[in-house]
């Protein structure tokens, strides 16, 4: 099968960029002829650069022009783009159907829904957006503190549901998570062409490391992700918590003491490490969530998870089964689920033997290709291109 993965890289490196990277790389060790059309950010840093991506920001001829020019010279069996935003656009889908090539796309935000990106405001989950109309969030600069930023999404987001982008230009659209499929059809996305796939990680290869009496937070140190939220609670529990990542609030970090350690930025081997040593992993974020990789990675490693009860994380990690959840907000809550994991070692034991368990069933590269590649030979069956047989 030939495949064309496109994608829009981001100025700053993320979660999007890694998983556009590792399913390409998946397909091509399953022997798959894999293409990329790729574009990134880093020329959008004049007036001029901003203000022409913001004009085209709906539709852009000539992205739609150039990557005719590639599909023409590729001519792929299926077209999978992850990330169109923002000089791609969505015009290249017309060029997909101009050329009779199925499409996918993979939601990883809610930006086709809401200008926020993430369904936030004020670092707490926000709808307004899906209840009423994307210009609501306008007013509030929701997107990088910006009205016309803000604007220029908002007009995006209804150009292309009165043209019926979404449904009439893709054959599928891939969300990682029952939850943000229910919220795009919430905002009037038909449900005849979603299917949930979530993301993969490589088995971490456990090793026999020893558990350690600590807790661990990974991620970007930032209000969303609940870092201020956290660092209060942290000073009434008893018990040592190592902090990875960077961010924002990296300074607030850094002045904590007594039981919190700050390790900053450190390589991906030592944090696998790290999360096979942990007793248990926080992740006390404030927005739904995409899909957080981190949460996978710990239940590779057998690693139980205390997570915030809303958005993708509830739906990932299965209260008592193979994590806890606590109310968002409620630090009362979230200090006696604390203590729980602290306290009960065989507590711990079971939730993370449960995420083991729930890793090689779901979030395997092996399950992720047989789901991947279903979704492509139904997509190009249906354009009654060739067909290839299906994976048992």
């Amino acid at each position: 099968m030939r495949i064309l993965f496109v994608h829009n890289f981001y100025q700053q490196a993320g979660g999007e960029d890694q998983v556009f990277l590792a399913e390409k790389d998946l397909m091509k060790e399953h022997g798959h002829e894999v293409h990329s059309y790729t574009v990134n950010n880093d020329n959008i840093n004049s007036l001029w650069t901003k203000i022409n991506t913001t004009i085209n920001l709906s539709y852009s001829t000539k992205s739609k022009k150039n990557f005719s020019i590639a599909l023409k010279k590729i001519n792929p069996d299926i077209v999978h783009c992850h990330n169109f935003f923002p000089r791609l656009t969505p015009s290249i889908f017309d060029a997909c159907l101009d050329e009779n090539i199925p499409a996918i796309l993979t939601l990883h935000n809610y930006r086709l829904v809401c200008p926020s990106v993430y369904l936030s405001k004020n670092n707490k989950p926000w709808e307004l957006s899906i209840q009423k109309n994307p210009y609501w969030a306008v007013p509030y600069k929701v997107y990088q503190n910006s009205f016309i930023g803000t604007a220029a999404i908002a007009y995006m987001i209804n150009y292309h549901k009165k043209r019926k982008t979404w449904q009439k230009k893709l054959d599928h659209i891939i969300t990682l998570t029952k939850f943000a499929k229910n919220k795009f059809i919430e905002s009037g996305f038909s449900p005849n062409n979603m299917v949930v796939k979530p993301n993969f990680i490589s088995d971490p290869l456990k090793e026999n490391n020893t558990r350690g009496q600590f807790a661990l937070f990974i991620g970007r140190l930032s209000q969303e992700k609940g870092i201020e939220f956290l660092l209060e609670s942290w000073k009434e529990i008893d018990f040592p918590l190592k902090i990875v990542g960077d961010g924002p609030m990296m300074g607030n970090v850094k002045l904590q003491g007594n039981n919190v350690e700050f390790l900053g930025k450190i390589p991906n081997k030592s944090v696998k490490t790290l999360l096979q040593k942990a007793q248990f992993l926080v992740f006390p974020s404030q927005w739904y969530e995409g899909f957080p990789m981190v949460l996978v990675e710990a239940m590779a490693c057998g690693t139980p998870v205390l997570v915030t009860n809303i958005g993708s994380m509830q739906e990932i990690i299965t209260d008592e089964l193979n994590g806890l959840h606590f109310e968002l907000g409620n630090q009362k809550q979230f200090i006696e689920k604390v203590h729980q994991l602290m306290k009960d070692e065989s507590l711990c034991q079971f939730l993370g033997d449960n995420g083991r368990r729930a890793y090689l069933e779901k979030y395997t590269p092996d399950v992720n290709y047989q789901q991947l590649i279903s979704i492509y030979q139904d997509s190009i069956s249906n354009y009654g291109h060739t067909t290839y047989p299906k994976i048992k």
